[in-house]
C-alpha cells in the first residue's frame, strides 16, 4: 500500500479520515492543495473571530470588560 501524503495532510486538517471517494478521485498533490486551503481558511476564520470579539469588547463598559473577556475567551 502506497503512502498518500496528501490524504494524510487532509486527515490532519479534518481531524478525521477523509471520504474514501475523495481520496480515490483526487491526486495526492490535489489532496495536499485541499488540505493547505482548509488550513488557511481555518486560520483566517480564527483571526476574524478574534477581531470580532475584540471589536465587540469595545462596546462593553470598561468596568465589565475583564469579566466579559474571561467569559468569551
Amino acid at each position: 500500500m502506497e503512502l498518500n501524503l496528501g490524504a494524510t495532510a487532509l486527515e490532519a486538517e479534518l481531524g478525521a479520515e477523509p471520504p474514501s471517494g475523495l481520496v480515490e478521485v483526487l491526486a495526492p498533490d490535489q489532496l495536499q492543495t485541499l488540505a493547505d486551503s482548509l488550513g488557511t481558511a481555518k486560520r483566517r476564520q480564527s483571526q476574524a473571530l478574534d477581531r470580532a470579539i475584540k471589536d465587540a469588547l469595545g462596546h462593553v463598559p470598561f468596568v465589565f470588560r475583564g469579566a466579559v473577556e474571561l467569559i468569551l475567551l
